[in-house]
């Protein structure tokens, strides 16, 4: 039953925060009559009710982790677009081929290792719940954690990288998600499926939460905003574009335009961020800088901003290049088994009845990330027991020339050597990535008086009370004439902030960045060969066509080029088109093709030329034009005799129409009219979110 508050339908604005081990959604209502919405940060709410939960259906966050089954999903293509196949093979291998709405081909497991759930796709919090309670017998390859790190291509995310690809490989061969690209080489595109399949179900639960509670229908507008990190290139962006754009066609939860997300919002995390906190306080003024420290479960992220506006708040990313490494909170975990593991390693009796002392570590180390995590601060010198059933103590054992292990009979005893043994090695590297932030804003004699801590991580007590005292070691060691004080927050905006902050920032994008393009974007085009008028041309081979006897090239006209400022609304000039097909076609099909590149800028270069060399495809329209031949309107040409009098070429008809690129906000349309002049009309229409094309932040 639909909610009414008198106000009518209402309009929905969604912030997503996909982060590397946990995802959060955050969402804003308001009447669709409401021309200019605003919000304060009191006003933004978060889902919650996540299956398997735990913790009463409260929490705000949702592990960002699945469990494949060997059963196929069903993906739902995008309408005359590419989604699969960026080029393909010179071999003429077929690329990323899709069944389109059938199911992706899989394989039933021929070991029976994916034991009797294996029919279930598991996400959220089903995945640690099997992982350290249930003891599954499900195939580990089919487990996928961190997959947000394959979109990070830098130093301190190899390792997790080099982890996960065969992962994907698995689950490619198998056909359980798909190959982007060419076949046998890897490409950032292979991660998305399992992006999107894990969104999907995020979408379906929030959609459920919303009609319950909110009163969202099915006639009621859902915009989306999406954070990504600083250090993302616009590639990045797109995949996370393209997988929620797959999350949205799979479950009937967002607005899309021509099979693409409509006007698509993208905003940095740390400034995401920086909007929630700062939205209800106005203590910070134009010129000041600040650092924003991110620590999330994976990655930790700092970037020094300068606000350059106080109301509405808008910043500037100041110093170079942010810092980061990945020392966030979910490789505590990893410490705390390597830990336990090594005071057990004598312990071998504790192997018995199918049970290993990995496995029995495994299954603590849900009490740690709920309870030791996030209520332990090393500063305090902690201590805890641990109930592992089995274990001689102490007063038991023969003595040995170790000394005692801190056992007691069933216990294993912990200390602050062992907690600092976890929680200090990451805490370092958190204080060294804050560390590399704040001594780039004083080399650029910035003053920083602030360090906002944001994440899931900066809940962590112990992460705080070194931070605190990190701080003011810096601020002695730089005899810097006043201190730096790390704010904080409660857990629950410290695990909501960045998603409530993109709503926020969505609901108010004046003054944002200027529109200057970051990606270039183009028609594919086969072009009568003019070495003399155009340079990408003398180094393409021309092909003959069989048709008409003429000599072509096959390049890329762009025509939005990087670097420059685009218009928030703005159709470029006509690119006059013509196709060619043989009379006994049985019907005159004709596909235009759209690309993007974030480095070309030359047009008319052959589409395999160097400077072409990271174009993609960003999508297509077929054009259907049998109706010419059929209502009369084209006739059959006759070939073009030579300069000896030769026909060249067959007898053929020839189609043309205009092909028009309209800019609309963060969407690019683009469409065929005929006839090809001012007054044609629309034959086939196109669109595609160009909102990863931009600098974050800018509407």
């Amino acid at each position: 039953m639909d909610i009414d508050d008198g106000h009518g339908p209402k309009q929905f604005v969604i912030g997503l925060d996909y982060g590397t081990t946990f995802t959060s959604v955050s969402y804003y209502s308001y009447p669709e009559s409401e021309d200019n919405p605003r919000a304060l940060p009191s006003d933004v709410k978060s889902i919650v009710n996540c299956p398997e939960d735990g913790m009463s259906g409260m929490r705000r966050q949702i592990p960002t982790e699945s469990w494949y089954s060997t059963i196929p999903k069903v993906r739902i293509p995008p309408p005359d677009q590419f989604e699969l196949g960026e080029s393909e093979n010179e071999d003429g291998d077929t690329v990323g081929s899709t069944p389109g709405t059938s199911i992706v081909r899989g394989a039933l497991s021929e070991t029976g290792q994916d034991g009797e759930d294996s029919t279930k796709y598991l996400w959220g919090y089903e995945v640690p719940y099997q992982r350290y309670r249930a003891n599954t017998t499900r195939d580990e390859l089919h487990h996928i954690e961190r997959p947000k790190l394959m979109l990070v291509t830098t130093p301190h995310t190899k390792e997790d990288r080099a982890r996960l690809r065969p992962r994907l490989d698995h689950l490619i061969e198998r056909g359980i998600i798909q190959k982007y690209g060419r076949r046998h080489t890897p490409n950032p595109r292979d991660v998305q499926d399992a992006i999107s399949d894990f969104l999907a179900e995020v979408f379906r639960h929030t959609k459920q939460e919303l009609i319950a509670n909110e009163g969202l229908r099915e006639a009621s507008k859902v915009s989306f905003v999406l954070t990504v990190p600083v250090i993302w290139s616009p590639r990045s962006s797109r995949i996370l574009q393209y997988a929620v754009e797959a999350a949205i066609r799979a479950t009937g939860f967002g607005t899309l335009g021509h099979g693409s997300a409509d006007n698509l919002f993208i905003i940095a995390e740390p400034e995401a961020a920086a909007t929630y906190l700062l939205g209800s306080s106005h203590d910070m003024i134009a010129g000041e800088t600040f650092v924003v420290l991110d620590c999330g479960g994976g990655t930790v992220d700092a970037v020094a901003y300068t606000v350059t506006n106080s109301y509405p708040l808008r910043l500037k990313r100041e110093v170079g290049q942010p810092t980061g490494d990945n020392c966030g909170a979910s490789y505590l975990n990893d410490n705390f088994e390597k830990r336990l593991l090594e005071r057990l390693a004598d312990e071998r009796y504790l192997d018995r009845k199918g049970e290993t002392r990995k496995s029995i570590v495994r299954h603590l180390v849900p009490n740690f990330e709920d309870f030791d995590k996030r209520t332990k601060d090393i500063a305090k010198m902690p201590r805890n027991r641990i109930h592992i059933s089995g274990l001689v103590g102490d007063e038991d054992r023969v003595e040995s020339s170790g000394g005692p292990k801190r056992f007691n009979n069933n216990y294993l005893n912990m200390n602050s050597e062992d907690y600092n043994a976890i929680f200090l090695p990451l805490l370092h590297r958190v204080g060294s990535v804050l560390r590399g932030q704040l001594e780039m804003a004083i080399s650029k004699k910035k003053v920083v008086k602030k360090a906002f801590l944001i994440g899931g991580f900066g809940a962590a007590p112990s992460l705080r009370s070194y931070l605190s005292s990190f701080l003011k070691d810096f601020a002695k060691e730089l005899k810097l004439p006043q201190g730096i004080r790390l704010i904080t927050t409660n857990d629950q905006e410290s695990v909501t902030a960045v998603a409530s902050g993109a709503v926020l920032r969505a609901l108010n994008k004046q003054q944002g960045p200027s529109r200057q393009a970051y990606s270039s974007f183009g028609f594919l085009r086969i072009e009568p060969y003019l070495p003399d008028n155009f340079e990408g041309h003398r180094s393409a081979k021309p092909v003959r066509d069989e048709i008409d006897g003429e000599d072509y090239v096959t390049v890329i006209d762009y025509f939005m080029v990087k670097d420059t400022v685009i218009p928030s609304m703005h159709t470029y000039p006509p690119f006059k088109t013509y196709h060619t097909f043989e009379i006994d076609n049985p019907s005159l099909l004709c596909e235009e093709v759209l690309y993007v590149s974030d480095h070309a800028t030359e047009s008319h270069f052959a589409l395999h030329d160097p400077r072409n060399k990271d174009a993609q495809v960003a999508g297509k329209i077929i054009v259907d034009m049998t109706f010419l031949r059929d209502e009369g309107k084209i006739l059959p040409m006759l070939p073009v005799p030579d300069d000896g009098g030769v026909p060249q070429g067959k007898v053929h008809y020839k189609v043309e129409y205009d092909l028009y690129a309209v800019i609309e906000g963060r969407n690019l349309r683009y469409e065929a009219l005929y006839p090809a002049n001012e007054t044609g009309r629309v034959q086939k229409t196109g669109q595609i979110s160009i909102a990863a094309a931009f600098r974050p932040g800018t509407g």
